[in-house]
């Protein structure tokens, strides 16, 4: 039979096919009977079975049609037109029951129906879009038809009736090259429904689409064999899983539900692949850039490989991004360019020129190329680098490499530098004092040296910066004067060595020049004597010998010393050190030790009157001797004597040696008679009362020292005098008196002294 409807149909093999009366709109079975008047249409015969009146949506017919033979229905074909068409329709008898939509299952034909008089039909050439059907996977096309909007309502009223399938998916999915994605698809059924099919299709390059799986719950997940994605397509009722993603994988896969009399849908999902490219590499223009250039320089170019899809480069300049302009102009531009590699990944580059001027020369570029991938936006910077640039000198500056003040003997360097680059080679001059300039030299790195100044170096010098590149107003030679500070050496009134008399005045004079105020020190050693130009020294002893030092500074400059010596020598005749003469010793043999210590200039020989060689020891004008002699009989009548003496005079001092045995009690004697016992009570008696008197006699001499009326002088404090005494290997200390005890201390303290020198 004829199919005029453009619905997609199912309907089960039927034999013989009934007579179908087609329309897009679903109408309950009537039979055509009478047979209908027509001046255009001839009569037709009484039909034994009623007629099909199909439905446009997708149908099962069930059960099969009975009738074993049905004539071709009549029909009222209207001309396809776009306003709905009719025909003449004659009066029926007797009159057709109303007209009713049937949306009703089971079956849409029963043999039992009455027999109606046919009614007459007008059809509508009411296009539709629709897709067909697919049995079988395989690559179709759609076809486009647009419908009227009542038939649309019907068809929308039909399909809610019986359910609704809806499809839901990303816009879009993203995935990593070489790595697994999944691309999900849910969906929701309404309605009765006996199964339901997730189908898997990838759109080709020519629009068409191709099957590569689907899913039901029967057989679960099936990958179609004759695809390229075959090797690696999983399916499930979750979605679409794909490994090993490759660059052709980016297009779109559909994703279709189809869930018997709910219907089907679909929807379509763009798999977009991303692979992170290589980090960027610069090369810097190796050419020397020059800032007087009209144009833009090429900075440099950077790289990046390997990306997809192909990612985008942008240059920085001290951390700032620089607009991407690539129309030529004078101030800043790139030249990009991207390649698609065999592999199909992308390969972008660009050229930066820029206008420079003098402030690039500190500046730091760079390179950074931005991509997508899965995790978002990323980007890669290049190494920083810097340009070498040429730009002539605006300012030059002359001055001493080490700043303060400058005075004789010092190395002074002075330096000579300009802002332009490369530096320009320098030319020192000194000028005279008719404004000429002679020339000192030329130096490449702008220092010139004075090894050591002296204070006819001070003057005025220039330096000139050889830039040829720099412009005329700009000025190239600068001065500098240089003051050196000076100060003379001392002079002093007397003349080194200065020998005076014992017991002379001495007074002497320092002066000195200098570039600023001075300051004189006299000093001797450590010690400060005067803050003046004069020294003035009293009643010069031998003490007063030695080395006086005249220091001359200039406070204003720091180190400006300058300083000179005077050695002062007293001369006369020795004198002795002052002490007592008397020893005593207990017994004769005894060893006793002298000592005998004079100061003189020029310095003393001392002799003694014994035969003995004597211990000498001597230090600055001072000289000690010691003589060690045992005591006899002989030597305590005659004494000894020492002599000092040298050019001037001589001196003397005498020793006398006493022998002195020590005081023994008388021993008592046991079982004695009376009187010796009553005498030995009387001296133990006398004994006691002595020792009483004594004790107050102390006490009063005691109390009238602290008193003050007791006067008691340095030349009256006693102090120990050491004597050896060799008897039997017995040495005894002995005390001798005052002038003794004065004596041989001194004497130790001078021999201390010389063994200290």
């Amino acid at each position: 039979p004829p199919s005029l409807c453009p619905l997609p149909l199912s309907v089960p093999s039927l034999s013989p096919p009934p007579a179908l009366s087609i329309c897009p709109l679903s109408l309950s079975p009537l039979p055509l009977s009478p047979p209908l008047p027509s001046p255009s249409i001839p009569s037709l015969s009484p039909l034994p079975a009623p007629a099909l009146s199909l439905y446009p949506l997708p149908l099962p017919l069930s059960p099969p049609l009975p009738s074993p033979s049905l004539p071709a229905p009549a029909l009222s074909p209207c001309p396809l037109s776009p306003r709905p068409c009719s025909l003449p329709l004659s009066p029926l008898s007797p009159p057709l029951p109303p007209l009713s939509l049937s949306l009703l299952s089971p079956p849409l034909l029963s043999p039992s129906l009455p027999s109606l008089p046919a009614p007459a039909l007008s059809l509508y050439p009411l296009p539709l879009c629709v897709r067909p059907q697919r049995a079988s996977p395989g690559v179709e096309t759609g076809h486009r038809m647009a419908a009227a909007p009542l038939l649309l309502m019907l068809i929308a009223a039909a399909a809610g009736a019986w359910g609704e399938v809806r499809v839901s998916v990303p816009e879009a999915v993203e995935a990593e090259l070489t790595q697994s994605v999944t691309i999900p698809c849910t969906h929701t059924v309404t309605g009765p429904h006996a199964s339901v099919m997730v189908e898997w299709f990838v759109v080709m390059a020519g629009g068409g689409r191709q099957r590569i799986a689907y899913w039901d719950r029967a057989a679960g997940g099936v990958t179609d064999g004759d695809t390229d994605l075959t090797p690696r397509v999983t399916v499930d009722g979750a979605g679409l899983t794909l490994t090993g993603v490759k660059l052709t994988d980016e297009r779109s896969f559909l994703c279709q539900v189809t869930a018997g009399v709910a219907g089907s849908n679909e929807g379509s999902v763009r798999l977009r692949v991303y692979d992170a490219p290589e980090p960027p590499e610069v090369t810097v223009n190796p050419a020397i850039l020059s800032m007087t250039e009209k144009l833009p320089s090429e900075i440099g170019t950077c790289i990046s490989r390997n990306g997809f899809p192909a990612p985008t480069l942008t240059w920085y300049k001290d951390g700032a991004a620089l607009p991407t302009v690539t129309s030529h102009n004078e101030y800043l531009y790139e030249t990009p360019r991207v390649v698609r590699e065999a592999s199909g990944l992308y390969t972008v580059s660009s050229r930066l020129f820029l206008k420079l001027n003098k402030g690039d020369k500190d500046s730091g570029f760079s390179c950074r190329v931005g991509f997508h991938t899965v995790a978002g936006d990323r980007a890669i910077d290049s190494n920083p680098f810097s340009i070498t640039l040429h730009y002539h000198s605006e300012h030059v500056t002359f001055a001493l490499a080490e700043g303060g003040d400058v005075k004789e003997g010092d190395k002074v360097r002075m330096k000579c530098s300009s802002d332009g680059f490369p530096p320009p080679e320098y030319i020192f001059y000194r000028l005279m004092g008719d404004g000429e300039e002679q020339e000192l030299g030329t130096s490449r790195d702008g220092v010139w040296v004075l090894p050591a100044v002296m204070r006819n170096d001070t003057g005025p010098y220039r330096c000139e910066a050889l830039d040829f590149d720099a412009p005329p107003d700009v000025e190239l030679k600068k001065d500098l004067s240089l003051f050196v500070h000076y100060l003379q050496t001392p002079e002093v009134s007397a003349r080194s060595p200065l020998t005076l008399p014992l017991g002379h005045d001495l007074e002497v004079t320092c002066s000195a020049q200098g570039s600023a105020p001075v300051k004189i020190i006299w000093r001797k050693g450590k010690d400060h004597l005067s803050h003046s130009p004069t020294l003035t020294l009293k009643k010069l002893g031998y003490k007063s010998s030695g080395t006086y030092v005249c220091e001359v500074s200039v406070p204003s400059v720091r180190g400006l010393v300058r300083t000179r010596q005077l050695k002062v020598l007293v001369e006369g005749k020795p004198t002795l050190e002052s002490g007592g003469s008397e020893v005593r010793v207990e017994a004769e043999g005894q060893r006793v030790t002298l000592t005998c210590a004079a100061t003189a200039h020029p310095p003393p020989k001392i002799s003694w009157s014994v035969d003995k060689q004597p211990v000498v020891s001597s230090w600055d004008q001072a000289v000690v001797s010691k003589v060690s002699l045992p005591v006899s009989g002989a030597l305590e009548k005659s004494g000894v004597t020492c002599n000092a003496s040298n050019r001037h005079g001589w001196t003397l001092r005498s020793f006398t040696i006493s022998i002195v045995p020590p005081t023994t009690e008388t021993p008592m004697t046991s079982g004695g008679e009376g009187e010796r016992v009553g005498g030995a009570g009387i001296v133990v008696t006398a004994v006691v009362v002595s020792v009483l008197l004594l004790l107050l006699l102390v006490c009063a001499l005691y109390c009238l020292h602290k008193r003050g009326k007791l006067q008691c002088g340095q030349s009256g404090r006693k102090e120990g005098i050491q004597t050896e005494v060799r008897n039997d290997n017995i040495v005894v200390e002995m005390k001798s008196g005052q002038n003794a005890e004065n004596s041989g201390l001194l004497g130790s303290n001078l021999e201390r002294r010389g063994e200290r020198r």
